[in-house]
């Protein structure tokens, strides 16, 4: 007789905390993403691009005190950056519990238990004892 497994969200391979993460579309994806990720992802990139154009100073000196200022602005941006819904992972440090790779659980819909794309959770070996 074989294994009979439950069906629901939990045995989904995109259940996550009552969410689907499944995102079917281009457009579904861009509106579940992190809005505070994608904010120090932009702040990042222009910081680069600054800190990249500052080799054209001749002077070793001023370019020095440039990559200082704007490593400061940078700093600066990134801590007035919020999200309402961020809750840090363990208390501290930029993870956020809601944060799923590059996207926000609660910007997900919630998992209803089945659907056309649920896909069954496939559990480790290692967990059941065997080694493989």
């Amino acid at each position: 007789m074989s294994n009979l497994q439950r069906m629901g969200g939990k045995s989904c391979t995109y259940y996550v905390r009552k969410r689907c993460t499944r995102t079917t579309s281009p457009e579904d994806s861009e509106a579940v993403r992190c809005t505070l990720l994608e904010a120090r992802r932009q702040v990042g990139a222009r910081t680069l691009d600054r800190l990249d154009r500052l080799k054209r100073l001749a002077d070793p000196l001023d370019r020095e005190v440039a990559r200082r200022h704007v490593i400061q602005k940078n700093l600066d941006a990134i801590t007035r950056l919020s999200c309402p819904r961020y809750v840090p992972q363990s208390g501290r440090g930029p993870l956020c519990v809601h944060q799923h790779l590059i996207y926000c659980l609660l910007l997900m819909p919630a998992c209803s238990g089945r659907c056309d794309h649920f896909l069954l959770r496939r559990e480790h070996r290692a967990a059941q004892g065997g080694v493989a």
